[in-house]
């Protein structure tokens, strides 16, 4: 199970190898990892000796954006035997909102942390405030290359737990470390100093007034993005032989979900709205620990990140303690039928731990003032049901 995250399988959705191979020459940061140097002289014989080495598989582990897993063998425009392993990140062919699948965005937040990241280490602060991320090597938003936008990004090879029980730890020690140092990182990625590392936009122009919330704000764009699927699927089902009942449940679905939307909406105004750099969708299974320690060391995933609530990323992360368990083969994994007794014996927190983790790490950054713990408690329901209704209409497209 412990590797199940890094498992790669034949490619199954197409990428042509030689324009790829082609744009990859032409990259800096790509050619001075390949050949040691940031100009190549004979770009075509370097694409000849680059196709002949490279191996090119598909990440096996549910991503909503294709992933692929890319092998260089031998290093020929070095002349060295060494392999790189890369990550290419592409943009489905098809998306039903123009916002989603944002890789742009995700680029661009990676650049920025690692910038941070290296200023962050040349300092003198005793203090770890680094953020784990794969080093990010070039963008590209030309889709005549692969048929779709993409980025390429460092291979990180560790554990990816897709079960949150963490079956990989060796230890109910090594367990609750492994926990800690995921609340740790999240405690990092909300003190980024997003104001100063040139994201001040990068929240974007969320429909709504200045003076809304962000949840507000999401709660409306998530009602947008909710119609525009329902239409989608609509209009593939008018478009095909099935039967017209299709459409009556659509039109429930989507009727439901303006009814959650306007349940949160009567409290949404009230959340503390603590505005700081969010992941998005931060849980055990975006999170690439060290091979042998339970450290992080590399956060995945990072599309739907923007500035916002930083109580979000909290409650995703708390979404497992009422997701049933990988047994049950849903396509999520979760601690909801975990019998209490089990989660002390196996060295799991519980979600009001989790909570107080938190809080304490949160305090022990000087950067912005923490939110008291009374108050992450008081809201923590809240969140909870925001990111559920938010999942529903993720998993409605």
């Amino acid at each position: 199970m412990s590797n199940d995250g890094q498992s790669t399988t034949a490619v199954r959705n197409s990428i042509e190898a030689a324009p790829l191979v082609a744009w990859m020459v032409r990259q800096r940061p790509l050619t001075k990892l390949l050949s040691g140097s940031e100009n190549i002289t004979d770009a075509s014989k370097a694409c000849t000796q680059l196709i002949g080495c490279l191996d090119i598989r598909q990440f096996g582990f549910g991503q909503s954006n294709p992933t692929y897993l890319l092998t260089i063998h031998g290093l020929p425009l070095s002349k060295s035997n060494d392999t790189v392993k890369l990550v290419l990140r592409r943009k489905p062919n098809k998306i039903a909102h123009k916002s989603a699948h944002a890789l742009h965005r995700e680029y661009r937040v990676l650049e920025s942390i690692a910038k941070y990241n290296q200023q962050v280490q040349n300092s003198n602060d005793d203090f770890d405030r680094t953020i784990p991320i794969p080093h990010p090597y070039a963008y590209c938003n030309d889709e005549s290359v692969i048929g779709s936008e993409f980025y390429i990004m460092k291979f990180v090879e560790g554990r990816i737990n897709v079960d949150p029980r963490m079956p990989c730890m060796v230890s109910k020690e090594e367990r609750i470390e492994a926990f800690r140092d995921a609340i740790r990182v999240l405690v990092n990625i909300h003190n980024f100093p997003w104001k100063n590392a040139g994201l001040e936009n990068y929240g974007g122009k969320s429909s709504g007034a200045a003076n809304q919330t962000y949840v507000q704000k999401q709660l409306g764009r998530l009602l947008q993005v909710a119609t525009k699927q329902s239409e989608m699927l609509k209009s593939s089902k008018a478009n095909s032989n099935d039967s017209p009942s299709g459409d009556v449940d659509m039109d429930y679905v989507e009727k439901t979900l303006h009814e959650i939307a306007q349940i949160l909406s009567k409290n949404a105004d009230k959340v503390p709205n603590k505005l700081g750099l969010l992941h998005g969708d931060y849980k055990i299974d975006n999170l690439i620990y060290h091979p042998t320690l339970p450290k992080v060391i590399a956060v995945l995933d990072w599309e739907l990140s923007t500035i916002g609530d930083s109580c979000c990323d909290i409650a995703n992360l708390c979404m497992m303690y009422f997701m049933p368990e990988i047994e049950k083969q849903w396509g999520v994994a979760g601690l909801g039928e975990m019998p209490d007794t089990k989660f002390q014996t196996l060295g799991i927190p519980s979600r009001m731990q989790v909570l107080s983790l938190y809080s304490e790490e949160d305090i022990r950054h000087t950067t912005s003032a923490a939110l008291p713990l009374s108050t992450i408690q008081e809201w923590s329901g809240f969140y909870l049901a925001f990111l559920f209704f938010k999942n529903c209409v993720i998993v409605h497209g």
